[in-house]
């Protein structure tokens, strides 16, 4: 494919075609010499585009996109890939509120390391609003969202504002393998280049956007149980980057559950009982913690924070599970891509070992 320098495509999937957030997006200012072509991927056949972006359309502003049916999040990111033909591919997010220098920042990143493997802009958050959204941030689910403050360079960034070398990325693309609506294609691509060419995405904070809350900031789950289910269908394809930890609480009460006969016979229904309410009560009581020492003292962080979670682990563990990856159980991935040791570990996982040593021990003791 012929690709033309001082172009960059601005690949936007959508599929609530929102105009108050794509319109402004699309009216971003513009530095000079440079050619924009934005790609608006549509993965709602239902959907019915506004007046605006159709206008936008029809004078060649936009290139949009209706998929005939669902694709997913990968599938739609790679059908703007595949239309365009410009230097470097900026990925941004339907929801998002970009500042207005973004591009400039971009610009200024790309004039001063053309040889870059691409970047990773800056997607930052509205301040902590309810227990819920200082529970996603206690627990560091937004914490890869705002890599770009803390490190100079990484192996891989969320595509809610990202920017890839298309020369680096060469044939790669975004996996069908993961969930439709997104969890691990986002690692999964942009480590995959980096390895290849070893080389990390450069960090550009100063190209910054803003994300909503999801789900106006209520309590919801199944979006972090899919990023789960992400990290479980990398570790395959990383195996060199695997490590085993302690078993998280989903896999702690796996163990109880297929252990629960041995227990019955040698301690009592009664002891395995109480250890089994034991495994999320001393995880909430760790998350409580962890929670009271960055400033959040509501118990209903640490409550949510533990939801929150199990939901990430359950989705890994019924995954690697429903795939017969018996073998993976208790194994997690380094994310940022580093050679890790066998086994890792840290001061809140042998703290809670040694709540249960004791628990057991005390079980044992009145028996």
């Amino acid at each position: 494919m012929l690709t033309f320098a001082n172009t960059i495509d601005i690949i936007i999937p959508s599929f609530r075609l929102d105009e108050q957030y794509l319109l402004p997006l699309i009216h971003l200012p513009k530095p000079a010499g440079w050619t924009f072509n934005y790609y608006v991927i549509v993965d709602n056949p239902k959907v019915q585009p506004g007046k605006e972006i159709l206008r936008l359309e029809q004078e060649g502003s936009i290139h949009l996109f209706i998929n005939k049916e669902n694709l997913g999040a990968a599938e739609s990111r790679n059908k703007g890939i595949n239309a365009g033909s410009g230097e470097w591919i900026l990925f941004l997010d339907d929801d998002i509120v970009a500042a207005d220098d973004v591009l400039f920042q971009y610009i200024k990143a790309i004039e001063s390391n053309r040889q870059a493997i691409g970047f990773i802009g800056l997607t930052d958050f509205p301040a902590p609003i309810n227990s819920f959204t200082r529970a996603l941030t206690a627990a560091g689910l937004t914490t890869m969202f705002t890599i770009a403050e803390r490190q100079q360079e990484f192996m891989w960034g969320v595509t809610a504002n990202m920017m890839y070398n298309r020369a680096a990325m060469q044939e790669l693309r975004f996996s069908s393998i993961f969930p439709k609506n997104g969890g691990g294609e986002d690692v999964d691509l942009p480590a995959q280049i980096g390895l290849r060419h070893n080389a990390r995405f450069v960090c550009v904070k100063e190209a910054k956007v803003t994300h909503p809350w999801w789900n106006d900031a209520q309590p919801h789950y199944k979006r972090f149980e899919r990023y789960g289910e992400g990290m479980a269908l990398l570790l395959p394809r990383f195996k060199a980057y695997n490590w085993y930890a302690f078993p998280s609480p989903v896999e702690g009460i796996a163990l109880l559950l297929l252990t629960a006969p041995l227990f019955f016979i040698y301690l009592g229904w009664q002891q395995w009982l109480i250890l089994l309410l034991a495994v999320p009560l001393v995880d909430m009581l760790i998350n409580y913690i962890r929670a009271y020492n960055m400033g959040y003292k509501a118990p209903q962080v640490a409550y949510y924070m533990t939801l929150l979670r199990c939901s990430n682990e359950w989705g890994l563990f019924k995954t690697s599970i429903g795939k017969g990856r018996v073998h993976y159980f208790m194994r997690r991935i380094n994310i940022d891509f580093s050679r890790p040791r066998h086994f890792r570990t840290n001061r809140w996982r042998i703290i809670k070992l040694l709540l249960y040593i004791v628990l057991l021990v005390v079980l044992v003791i009145s028996r």
